[in-house]
């Protein structure tokens, strides 16, 4: 008589449960590193912004700002100025950081010259948060238009 291959009932509790024990681990550990990469992706998506706002001032030879909780909490806006009407209108969409995702404190609007420099900071710094200090990311705004991400 030959006895048939497989494994035993046992062998596979031990298997599954292993594998339990095992996802436990690595389900919180791969939550943080999620929420972490959105704060670092929302904070690049930001200085990118500012970045282009300032190209966009020098190539257009007219000033820019960047207006953040605009319209709404949570989002943000670059607009040009129409030197003739001396106007403010849209310069693309709006932005939205991700949810759970804020500017940490109220901001003024960030003004960039034709020059490229924002006159109005020494320096500006704009706090990205999902509300864990230790994942905060800092966006600095020097006044010669300089961005900077740490």
């Amino acid at each position: 008589m030959r006895v048939a291959d497989g494994f035993t009932l046992i062998e596979a509790l031990l298997v599954v449960a292993t594998s339990v024990a095992l996802a436990g681990v690595a389900v919180p550990i791969l939550a943080g590193a999620i929420g972490r990469y959105y704060i670092l992706s929302a904070g690049q998506q930001v200085a990118s912004t500012i970045r282009a706002a300032r190209f966009q001032a020098v190539a257009r030879n007219s000033n820019v700002r960047i207006r953040l909780d605009s319209p709404d909490a949570g989002q943000y806006q670059s607009e040009i100025e129409d030197p003739d009407t001396m106007t403010w209108g849209a310069l693309g969409e709006v932005q939205y950081l991700p949810t759970g995702i804020t500017f940490a404190d109220d901001f003024d609007d960030i003004e960039i010259e034709p020059t490229g420099r924002a006159p109005d900071c020494a320096p500006c710094t704009i706090v990205v948060t999902n509300g864990d200090e230790e994942d905060d990311r800092t966006i600095t705004i020097s006044t010669s238009g300089r961005v900077r991400l740490q």
